[in-house]
């Protein structure tokens, strides 16, 4: 507990450093071009004669390497290395770059809590999950003051961790950083201040809101496959050499501040520009332009874990353009179409739509657009998946060897069989038992799920305790009429229901589970003969997990021993 607090207490301090110093030294000039040559100079000899020099990766992509932390228990990384990476993130989001102040607090917060933890926790996987959510948590919600959209934000990546932890260091930043504000007498945004007039939606309004979504899915698969293109790029050009891609992507992103001076300032600020309509709509398309790539060779080249917030501008940009261009500047609705689009883009980019659209009310304190962008989010989530076109981390992780599946590591799945998960003591039930058999039966059974099979064994479907229940209590009403209690069979219930239950072979690894959970929290288990073998339950998947998990923690530390 003591520990959730300090993360949130050296988020909050970390992102309230640069906001000071831009507010009380409000003649230097931040935001000159030439800082992001110096900026590169640094990272350029830190990458070069630290972090090259000692074992562990050389590229690092932000999330990603979250992810990677945590799946990968022999990974070299140390808190060393997230403190180089949180000091680089650090001074661009201090000089103006399109990085956001979320990236130096969650990466010097996961250094600090690196440090601090026993040496032998980076042993146990769930340690490494409540690390890295509670760090991601804790910047989240220091530099956005949105702590309950920090908290889901973990919770819909699959991060995990124990739960108390992240609440605590989320609202721990939160209170922190609302204190710094009042010490230090630094202005708070007056977001919500911009949807005053905004009450209820109109047609062309909600006509607006539909179009953001479904474009706002298409742009954040270009912005997946863009970024993801600067990326190789870079890698391709200077393989190994880590420094020279800081080099080269440093050089660019100083000729593209210095050509275009109005784009280069900081994400958060630009955002709330865009809200309150200080910039002249015809400018937005080439904002974006110099935004995008802006982020593109950050992530490119140095790489960092503040994109949420030049994310959340880009998509606020987008919204902003197709209000203006496609629907001729809706009266009182600029600023909710930035928001709308900022949300759809984080959905779409990030796959967070529950975590966008809390976020979205957080910073606007406005209950009129927590349905409107919800929806908005599963759209734009949902034009990305038809797009074949996975959300950016996923990607980053592909290219870096690492494959998730729902949170979990796939190569860890792929290693255990569902006969090694799945339980056995489980009753099947013939397809022509009658309901009043069934009740009976349902009523005394382990698990509230029955597998139906024929006279041969072979599997026919699933029945549920609601399904025999609803047929009982029907047939109750009326049953000296007609006893159809005694006619009605476990196949007619299974027709009723219409449904196709999925299930598994005992001989596939648990990643062929992936999805098969959505719809039922239960999948029988078949062998070749498609006779039923047992039942796979979530919580089985996860305990098979874990203890793989643990299996490869204690052989790894035999070994270093």
């Amino acid at each position: 507990m003591i520990s959730s607090i300090l993360i949130g207490l050296v988020a909050a301090f970390v992102a309230a450093i640069p906001v000071g110093l831009h507010f009380y030294f409000k003649s230097a000039a931040w935001f000159s071009p030439i800082w992001i040559l110096g900026v590169t100079g640094l990272a350029l000899v830190w990458q070069r004669f630290l972090l090259d020099q000692k074992p562990g990766p050389r590229v690092y992509d932000g999330l990603a390497d979250l992810f990677i932390h945590i799946h990968s228990s022999s990974s070299p990384d140390s808190a060393f290395r997230w403190m180089i990476r949180g000091c680089i993130s650090f001074l661009l989001a201090l000089t103006g770059t399109s990085v956001g102040l979320e990236g130096a607090a969650i990466e010097i917060s996961h250094a600090f809590v690196m440090q601090t933890r026993a040496r032998s926790a980076r042993w146990f996987e769930q340690k490494r999950r409540t690390d890295a959510a509670s760090a991601l948590a804790a910047g989240i919600a220091a530099v956005f003051h949105a702590p309950f959209a920090a908290i889901l934000l973990p919770m819909e990546l699959g991060m995990g961790g124990r739960g108390i932890s992240v609440v605590v260091a989320s609202l721990s930043a939160f209170i922190f950083g609302r204190f710094f504000s009042g010490l230090t007498h630094l202005p708070l945004t007056d977001l919500p201040g911009a949807f005053y007039n905004f009450r209820d939606f109109e047609p062309r309004q909600v006509l607006c809101v539909a179009v953001i979504g479904l474009a706002g899915g298409l742009l954040g698969a270009f912005v997946v496959r863009f970024i993801r293109y600067f990326q190789e790029s870079l890698l391709e050009l200077f393989q190994t050499e880590t420094w020279m891609r800081i080099l080269g992507g440093g050089v660019l992103l100083f000729l593209v501040a210095l050509v275009y001076r109005a784009g280069h300032q900081n994400a958060w600020e630009y955002f709330e520009q865009v809200l309150w309509g200080k910039r002249a709509a015809t400018e937005f398309p080439i904002l974006f332009v110099v935004q995008l790539m802006g982020l593109a060779l950050v992530l490119s080249a140095f790489g960092t874990l503040g994109f949420f917030w030049p994310m959340l501008a880009l998509g606020a940009t987008f919204g902003s353009v197709i209000n203006h261009y496609l629907f001729s500047d809706l009266a009182s609705f600029g600023a909710v179409a930035a928001v709308v689009g900022g949300v759809a883009l984080w959905a779409s980019v990030l796959d967070l739509p529950i975590a966008a659209t809390v976020l979205a009310f957080e910073i606007t304190q406005n209950f009129h657009l927590l349905i409107p962008c919800f929806l908005v989010g599963l759209l734009a989530k949902w034009v990305r998946v038809k797009l074949k076109t996975r959300p950016l981390f996923e990607k980053d992780l592909e290219a870096r060897g690492v494959s998730l599946i729902d949170g979990r590591s796939a190569s860890l799945l792929n290693s255990v069989f569902v006969k090694d998960a799945m339980v056995i003591d489980h009753e099947n039930v013939h397809e022509h038992e009658p309901i009043s058999e069934l009740y009976g039966r349902v009523r005394k059974s382990r698990y509230p799920f029955l597998p139906v099979v024929n006279a041969q064994g072979n599997f026919l479907g699933l029945l549920t305790i609601d399904m025999v229940q609803e047929a009982w209590q029907k047939d109750a009403f009326d049953r000296k009429k007609s006893p159809l209690s005694q006619l009605l069979e476990a196949k007619d219930l299974i027709y009723r229901a219409g449904t196709k239950t999925p299930s598994v072979r005992a001989n596939d690894k648990l990643s062929a589970t992936r999805g098969l959970f959505e719809n039922t929290p239960c999948v029988p288990v078949v062998g070749d003969d498609k006779r039923v073998l047992g039942l796979l339950f979530v919580y089985n998947v996860r305990l098979a997990y874990d203890r793989e998990v643990a299996k490869r923690s204690l052989s790894f530390e035999d070994r270093e021993a």
